[in-house]
Parts: structure tokens; C-alpha cells; sequence
């Protein structure tokens, strides 16, 4: 009796315990939907894997108490909204299936060199319905659509503009191609900022690559000179060269001019010539001997023994222009100055022109 009675308090004793095991599993479950939801999330209710609510109003539920069925008919998922996410990407996959490029974050440029890049991501969560039925690793889709545009943009750059002057828009090309990349996955993602954080060389080329690029400064830095040397020269040497051309055209008009001048004075005389030959000759001769003197200035005449002719030049600078000249014949003669119309050819002491 005393055995039968044992066992039987150890079976109503497991019974017990068993039924407040039951009990306690039963509250928890049917409590399991009861959640509250903090400031700064969102969540949605998916009943057998369906979301609840027809609008998007009733399916996304704001902060505060949420009332849901046990977790085995419905699952909350809790989406922190308006929380601004940052994450590092120095790992880049190529997209192409074949798995990681590198783990280091080396990406391949447009002219075959090699660059490691990295690079500080922020982004939201803009959409929670989507965001809940498509993202299941947030971080991996992130890393995943990242890498894969930084190698995409890489592969379309040259190494030498992506190490200088183009990180800023080679930044915002891979924001605008993995933006473009989870709209199409319809993740309910935005990427609100990409910084890079590293675009270097490789450690094991970077001495080479910084004696080429000191070369390449070398080099524009002399093409700089050179050209402000060429703006330099080439106007001197074309404002000489028309200088020199404008004065051979004056020269060549002024002989020209000179030319036909001579060629009318001649053919002005030539049918005078053609009827009074000698009286043509004289008065040619005394023309010319007049304009002749007038740009002499003196002859003075002095007699020693012999009679001696002599010519005294007046400076260039003095001499009056024969047409401006008055003839030779109305100039009264001076002490020592024989007149003009007495200029005829002085005779010698022994009577010979």
C-alpha cells in the first residue's frame, strides 16, 4: 500500500507540474502576438505568410501596442523606419555569379590597372511593406548591389582619372547605378550618401605608379610652358611680319607711283620730241639742271689761275622739293652765288666748254 500510494503522489506531483508547464507554454503563445512596438519602428503582420491590411495604412503599423495572433498564424516583422543606416563596402562582387573579385576591394579600370576602393554607405529603409516581403539580410543586399556598381563604374574609367579629378562623380555614378539596381530587386531601400573612404593603388605598385605620375606632371607642366611660349612668340613674329609686308607694299606703291610718273613724263615729251628734237633737249636739260641746283643749294665759283667749279650740298634735312622750289632764274644771287640763268656750262682759260 505504501508503494502503490508513493506512486501515485509522484504521478499526481508530475501531472501537476506538467500541467503548470502546459499552462505557462499555452499563456505564452497565446501572448506571443501581443508586441510593442518602440519609437522609430514600424511593423507589418504577415498571417500565414500573407500581409494583413488592404491599404498600406493597415498593413504598416506606427509605435505603440500591437495586437496579433500567436507567432505560429502570425509573424510581426519589426522594420526600423526612420533609422539612417551606415555600412562599410570593401569587398566588391562583380555581379557576374562568379562570386568575390577580391577581399581586399581591388576593382579593375577601363585601362586594365588595378585600384582598391572602398566606401562608407548610408541608407533607409523607404518603403517597410517592401522592405519586409524582399529583404530577408539587409547588409548582404546593401554589400551585394554596392560592390557590384563600383566595379561596374571602374571598369568604364581611366586608373589616372579615378585616383584624381573624377571620385566625385565616379561616387555619385555608383549611387545612381545600385539605386537603380534596388529599385528593380523593389526592396523598398534608399541610399541616401556614398563616401569613399579609400582609392589608392595596390601597396605593391604604388611607389611605380607615383614616379609615373610625377613624370605625367613633369611633362604637362613643360607642355604649359611651351604653349605660353608659342602665344608668346607667334603673335611677335606675325606682328613683325606684317610690319615687314606692310612696308615692302608701301615701297612697291611708292615705285610704282614713281614709275608711271616717269613713264607720262615721257610720253608727254615724246611727240614734241618727234617735232622739235633740239628744243625738246634744251628745255629738258634746263628743267633738269634747275632741279638739280635748287637741291644743291650754292655753286660758287672761284677763279685761280683756273676756273674751278665747286658745289656746296645743302643737308638733307635743309633741301626744299624741287616742285616746291621757286625756278632758279628769280633767285637773287648772293655775294659768292652765281644767278641761275647764268649756270650756263663755264668755259676754261683756254676757251673750251
Amino acid at each position: 500500500m505504501k508503494k502503490g500510494s508513493l506512486f501515485l503522489d509522484i504521478l499526481q506531483s508530475v501531472t501537476r507540474y506538467f500541467g503548470v508547464i502546459i499552462t505557462v507554454v499555452v499563456i505564452g503563445i497565446l501572448c506571443s502576438g501581443i508586441r510593442v512596438i518602440q519609437s522609430g519602428n514600424q511593423a507589418i503582420i504577415l498571417r500565414m505568410g500573407k500581409i494583413v491590411g488592404d491599404t498600406y495604412e493597415e498593413q504598416v503599423h506606427g509605435p505603440g501596442l500591437l495586437l496579433a495572433f500567436p507567432y505560429m498564424i502570425d509573424e510581426v516583422i519589426v522594420i526600423p523606419a526612420d533609422r539612417v543606416f551606415e555600412q562599410s563596402v570593401v569587398v566588391h562582387d562583380s555581379g557576374s555569379g562568379t562570386g568575390k573579385t577580391s577581399q581586399t576591394g581591388y576593382v579593375m579600370t577601363g585601362d586594365n590597372n588595378i585600384a582598391v576602393i572602398s566606401a562608407s554607405v548610408k541608407y533607409t529603409v523607404s518603403n517597410p511593406v517592401r522592405y519586409a516581403l524582399n529583404v530577408r539580410d539587409l547588409p548582404a543586399v546593401i554589400d551585394g548591389c554596392v560592390s557590384a556598381a563600383m566595379v561596374s563604374e571602374a571598369s568604364s574609367m581611366r586608373v589616372d582619372s579615378l585616383l584624381t579629378d573624377e571620385k566625385d562623380s565616379y561616387a555619385r555614378a555608383v549611387l545612381r547605378r545600385a539605386s537603380e539596381k534596388l529599385d528593380a530587386m523593389d526592396a523598398g531601400i534608399r541610399i541616401s550618401s556614398i563616401e569613399l573612404t579609400k582609392v589608392a593603388m595596390p601597396e605593391e605598385v604604388r611607389e611605380i605608379y607615383e614616379q609615373v605620375n610625377s613624370a605625367t606632371v613633369q611633362v604637362s607642366t613643360m607642355l604649359g610652358l611651351a604653349r605660353q611660349y608659342r602665344e608668346k612668340v607667334i603673335p611677335e613674329a606675325q606682328a613683325a611680319a606684317d610690319t615687314t609686308v606692310s612696308a615692302a607694299n608701301a615701297d612697291y606703291a611708292g615705285r610704282v607711283a614713281q614709275a608711271n610718273q616717269d613713264l607720262a613724263e615721257f610720253w608727254g615729251i615724246l611727240e614734241d620730241y618727234k617735232v622739235n628734237p633740239e628744243g625738246v633737249k634744251s628745255r629738258v636739260y634746263s628743267e633738269k639742271v634747275t632741279e638739280f641746283l635748287n637741291k644743291i643749294g650754292e655753286v660758287r665759283v672761284v677763279t685761280d689761275g683756273n676756273t674751278n667749279l665747286f658745289l656746296n650740298p645743302v643737308p638733307a634735312e635743309d633741301a626744299v622739293p624741287a616742285e616746291s622750289t621757286a625756278p632758279a632764274e628769280n633767285t637773287a644771287p648772293t655775294e659768292n652765288t652765281a644767278p641761275a640763268e647764268n649756270t650756263a656750262p663755264v668755259e676754261d682759260t683756254d676757251g673750251k666748254p
